[in-house]
């Protein structure tokens, strides 16, 4: 080992003397530098022995967590499955029973869906920018009597820019009532046709532009002033009348519009908030409003006017108002509204109806058992069995977790305690593992349940093998048939004897806490008394450097004096 020394060897004469000096030092600073390295190894095994201890722990937590009752308690667990989760799926809570039912869905529950009564925006005029309605520039193909015309649309055209573009190339363009465009020959007797591959605006596909037996082109998308990029209170808003800044309701949520509100915004706003159970959308194609229930069932949708005329504006509420512009009186149109439909299954042959897809036991009387609707069933489905049981695979990944984690504690333990090994002789460590082997094996009537061994539920030592001819072996193995069926026979008897008050995993987990306590457990006054070795020796070299380093600078202020003195 190579030991360097802070402040050594600036035009030092290596005498032999001073080599020897420092060859004496030397040896006492390698002593201890072996201490301390050897004493921080003890301290990282340690640490590893104690994650190992402390991964038993908390797989026998997972039996004995049971006491706590609800989603602790592995032993409670069920779970329902369906015969056809293409018409339900069913989900059991720790109450649930074992049972069988016989499910026949009639119909699904539906949403209430409002729409404005009528169109509620003003249909483009020849004002309209063609980018307001989110056409694109560019350009689109028209050919009359088989001649080509390239109909060019720049930024800043409006509806009545394209009229004239269209008109020269004998075209004629008019918007009905409703928004929808239609494009006529000029000319009687000539013949149109609109589009080509080669255009690059989207007003052909848009509007949806398609040709009819008259000769003739028709939008089957109407064309409205109105977008959801609108602010509501413009003048120039679009809409059919003007809107006023104030307040309204949707369920039981209330919103503000004010002169920076857009559309985009306010529908945003309606969908985010949770208290209006309900999603808005406007329909570019119509220049409607959609409000559709967050909630199944046959329930209307609570609209109501407030301060603003926004709901009026939409026809989902009719007012009356005064010369301020106070709502006199209101009233929601309940005829804007479909409402949606409540769900209908058959359980057994009884009757349930729901409100709500979602059907959960004060509805079907299936104590802890959600059932969630998906379709109707068809004459070919039949009816769907719904089947509750008891959640085995919980309990077997934790029993095959439990063994996992206790042949590592057995063969840690023995490892680490081993002749020569760095924890040998450590009396607290092997009868840690003594006791924990010894409860394993142990026969537990305590509990006055059937089973009293845990090789009698499927977990027992290892036999002696070609691989492992051992015939004390420390390792546990799982039987897995053998645990179904006896928690399948017994299940409350398997509980006792694992997690029972005086279970063999409950004895388990106290045996193992009390070496991981705080403070006083067993690893923690390991760990206390390394660290307190390692301070110690860290000291002592510092001591014993500082000194070296003394000694020789004295040795050599002496040379210095000598060798001058010649």
């Amino acid at each position: 080992m190579t030991i360097s020394f802070s402040g050594l060897g600036s035009g030092l004469d290596t005498s032999s003397w001073v080599e020897a000096y420092v060859s004496v030092k030397k040896q006492d600073l390698t002593k201890l530098q072996t201490q301390l390295t050897d004493t921080k190894s003890v301290k990282t095994t340690l640490g590893t022995t104690r994650s190992v201890v402390s991964s038993l722990r908390s797989s026998v937590e997972k039996f004995t967590d049971a006491k706590f009752g609800g989603t602790f308690d592995l032993f409670a667990k069920s779970t329902a499955k369906s015969s056809n989760e293409d018409v339900f799926t069913a989900t059991a809570g720790s109450n649930a029973k074992k049972q069988n039912f016989d499910i026949y869905v009639d119909q699904i529950a539906t949403y209430t869906k409002a729409t404005s009564k009528q169109a509620a925006s003003s249909v483009a005029d020849d004002d309209t920018t063609l980018k307001s309605l989110g056409i694109t520039s560019g350009n689109f193909t028209t050919y009359v009597n088989g001649i080509k015309h390239t109909i060019n649309i720049e930024s800043g055209d409006t509806v009545g820019n394209l009229k004239l573009e269209l008109a020269e190339a004998g075209i004629s363009m008019n918007i009905t009532d409703d928004g929808v465009i239609r494009f006529t020959p000029l000319n009687e007797e000539d013949t149109i046709h609109v589009g080509s591959t080669t255009d690059s605006s989207n007003f052909v596909s848009l509007v949806g532009l398609e040709s009819n037996e008259e000769g003739e082109y028709v939008s089957s998308n109407s064309i409205y002033k109105a977008t959801i990029a609108t602010k509501l209170t413009a003048e120039d808003s679009g809409f059919n009348q003007q809107i006023k800044a104030g307040t309204f309701r949707i369920g039981n949520a209330e919103f503000n519009i004010n002169d920076n509100t857009t559309l985009s915004s306010l529908i945003s706003a309606i969908n985010d908030n949770d208290d209006a159970q309900a999603y808005a959308y406007w329909d570019d194609a119509t220049g409607k409003l959609s409000i559709t229930s967050k909630k199944e069932g046959a329930s209307f949708i609570n609209i109501e006017a407030g301060t603003s005329n926004f709901t009026d504006v939409m026809g989902l509420t009719e007012s009356t108002w005064d010369e301020e512009g106070n709502a006199i009186t209101s009233k929601m149109l309940t005829e804007t509204q479909e409402l949606g439909q409540n769900a209908i299954l058959r359980i057994n042959g009884t009757s349930i109806i729901s409100t709500s897809n979602t059907v959960t036991s004060d509805v079907t009387r299936i104590e802890g058992v959600t059932i969630n609707l998906k379709r109707a069933n068809t004459e070919e489905d039949g009816a769907t069995t719904l089947s509750v049981e008891r959640d085995t695979s919980g309990l077997k990944d934790a029993v095959e977790n439990f063994i996992s984690s206790y042949n590592k504690f057995m063969e840690q333990i023995n490892t680490v305690t081993a002749n020569g090994a760095e924890l040998h002789g450590e009396s607290s460590l092997t009868s840690l593992r003594n006791s924990v082997r010894s409860l394993t094996s142990s026969s537990n009537s305590a509990n006055g349940g059937a089973y009293r061994l845990l090789s009698e539920i499927g977990i027992s030592t290892t036999k002696a093998s070609s691989n492992n001819l051992a015939s004390d072996t420390t390792e546990l193995s799982f039987n897995e048939e053998k645990f179904l069926k006896a928690l399948e026979e017994n299940p409350d008897s398997v509980k006792a004897i694992l997690a029972g008050e005086n279970g063999i995993f409950s004895m388990i987990e106290d045996t193992v806490e009390q070496s991981l306590k705080a403070v006083t457990g067993f690893f923690d006054v390991k760990t206390t008394t390394l660290d307190t070795n390692i301070e110690t020796y860290k000291s002592q070299l510092e001591k014993k450097f500082q000194k070296m380093e003394d000694a020789i600078s004295k040795m050599q202020q002496n040379y210095s004096k000598f060798t001058g003195g010649v």
